[in-house]
């Protein structure tokens, strides 16, 4: 080897040191649902930087450390202020910015630019066919909207709120857009919305409702609910509970949660106090829509309980390991907060390893099933 050949390579390798010791910074937000990171560019560890970021919606935002609450910046200055630890969410109307934030000082900049992407929205009964709700979108192709109430049938996508380019479908909950086509007949509830700009594909996933906290399995692990009214109202039966804390939230995540200081009824409000549970077994029902729930406890124990799925690694680089102490695991069904399914397979083991080094980064949804009992466990892959 060459000395400039050499000196090269060990420039490049000193480099590749000294980058990957940088902080991880992201942002986080009501635009992403407050369920997906937005990873932040950075050359010196100090200043980091995103591009032409759309903010499809107003509200909330902050900064935070391995995509994770540990460390976490915020204030309630908008465009520009300082993010203090642990501070309050910063206020960003919807748009499109180029951000910028110093990790040692806390400084942050919000500059308005124009969009380089198309904007793609939905509309339908809902809105009285008035307005197009506008979708998410961070690459152009795949736009998004979580959780969102459809009070009335049928939708349609179209392009810059107007009816000069739109689409609509003829088959529900998915189906490939047609430019110009019917109404798409989508039936009243709460839906994750998906619509694929390039290749026109569209889903309306029901959004989940899951019980999580110290006495159901524990803070990592959601416990999935059952529905049969579009997402409204959701039930549980014969699940045992232990001393401890628990609190009702949708799609595995904290963007939307309902807690209450009353057991075993009460009115659960957003962000509000956990649960206090006491052991035994219990039926449990739960009104999205009023927050109203009741935990009905019942005498005896049927074979209608949980696997008591642990996962770990959790969040994860390259695999997740499935552990049930009291089943076999006859299924495992992996699916994105779009609801698209990424991985499927059958088992009869204990014990399963799932490869997750080629998944993208971000959070998904994990359906176990064994002896026909489904746990749902939320997965996180850094």
């Amino acid at each position: 080897m060459t000395k400039k050949l050499l000196f090269t390579f060990l420039m490049v390798f000193k480099l590749s040191i000294v980058f990957a010791q940088f902080d991880n910074i992201s942002i986080i937000g009501q635009f992403t649902n407050w369920s997906v990171d937005v990873p932040l560019n950075t050359t010196d560890g100090i200043t980091y930087t995103l591009t032409a970021q759309n903010f499809a919606v107003t509200g909330g935002a902050k900064f935070r450390k391995d995509n994770a609450w540990t460390t976490n910046w915020g204030s309630t200055s908008f465009p520009t202020g300082t993010g203090t630890l642990n501070g309050l969410d910063i206020p960003v109307p919807a748009g499109t910015y180029n951000v910028v934030f110093n990790k040692n000082t806390g400084a942050y900049t919000f500059t308005a630019v124009q969009s380089t992407y198309d904007n793609i929205g939905i509309i339908g009964g809902f809105n009285a066919w008035a307005e197009s709700l506008p979708l998410t979108t961070f690459d152009g192709v795949l736009y998004t909207r979580d959780d969102y109430n459809f009070t009335a049938n049928n939708v349609k996508f179209r392009k810059d709120n107007n009816w000069t380019v739109n689409w609509g479908g003829t088959t529900f909950p998915s189906g490939t857009a047609i430019l110009g086509g019917s109404d798409i007949p989508l039936t009243s509830g709460f839906y994750n919305v998906a619509f694929n700009y390039n290749q026109l594909n569209y889903t309306f996933v029901q959004v989940p409702v899951t019980l999580i906290g110290s006495g159901a399995q524990g803070w990592d692990t959601d416990v999935s609910l059952n529905t049969n009214d579009g997402g409204v109202t959701f039930t549980l039966e014969n699940v045992s509970l232990v001393n401890g804390l628990v609190k009702f939230r949708a799609n595995g995540s904290w963007a939307k949660n309902w807690g209450s200081a009353d057991f075993p009824s009460g009115t659960g409000t957003q962000n509000g106090a956990d649960i206090p549970t006491s052991a035994g077994n219990y039926n449990i029902t739960f009104n999205r829509t009023t927050g109203a729930y009741n935990f009905q406890q019942v005498l005896s124990v049927t074979e209608n309980q949980l696997l008591n799925i642990k996962v770990y690694p959790n969040p994860s680089n390259t695999f997740w390991n499935f552990s049930s102490p009291k089943e076999i695991i006859d299924r495992i069904e992996i699916s994105d907060l779009t609801g698209k399914t990424i991985f499927s397979s059958q088992f009869t083991s204990n014990e399963v390893v799932v490869d997750s080094s080629t998944f993208s980064k971000g959070i998904f949804l994990a359906k176990v099933t064994g002896n026909n009992v489904t746990q749902t466990v939320k997965l996180v892959k850094n």
